[in-house]
């Protein structure tokens, strides 16, 4: 694992929603060009379209658990272990994003892996495990202990237009 695989996913550019840089665009700057006496005195530090956003770089995490799949989930969690510190704020956010991502406790029925749907009372019910799409589940097997990709959920098909 990169040492700086927290930054990677923490640090990523605000969004600029194809306006270009500064205030050469939109409606401020709009306002400014046609008629300067007419612009507003104060303008807020966030003006409209400029905002920051919990913006997380998920990618370079799932490639890196797809790249183990098939490895000792014990190896795959040590290699991250060295190069994440969970003294740290931001790494042990990262922690917990794996934790999201992998199931290390799953149950396997008729050979299928599902996971406990909540916890307390309803810990004994189960949902199977699934991707979708972008969205990239992993489980360790409880018999091997190998870090296991979950299959790729059903699509519905479309039905044929009636006649």
């Amino acid at each position: 694992m990169r040492k700086d695989m927290f930054e990677l996913i923490i640090e990523r550019p605000r969004y600029d929603w194809g306006r270009g840089r500064g205030a050469g665009k939109g409606r401020y700057a709009t306002r400014m060009k046609a008629d300067p006496e007419a612009a507003p005195l104060k303008e807020g530090m966030k003006y409209r379209g400029r905002t920051r956003d919990l913006n997380e770089n998920l990618a370079p995490l799932r490639r890196f658990l797809a790249r183990r799949v098939g490895r000792p989930w014990d190896a795959v969690w040590s290699e991250i272990r060295a190069s994440l510190s969970p003294n740290s704020a931001v790494q042990k956010h990262v922690f917990d994003h794996v934790l999201q991502f992998v199931e290390r406790n799953p149950v396997l029925i008729d050979g299928i892996p599902y996971a406990p749907d909540g916890r307390g009372p309803r810990r004994e019910e189960f949902f199977p495990l699934r991707s979708h799409g972008l969205w990239q589940s992993f489980y360790v097997c409880p018999r091997t202990g190998l870090l296991r990709s979950a299959a790729e959920a059903h699509r519905r098909k479309k039905r044929a237009p009636r006649a």
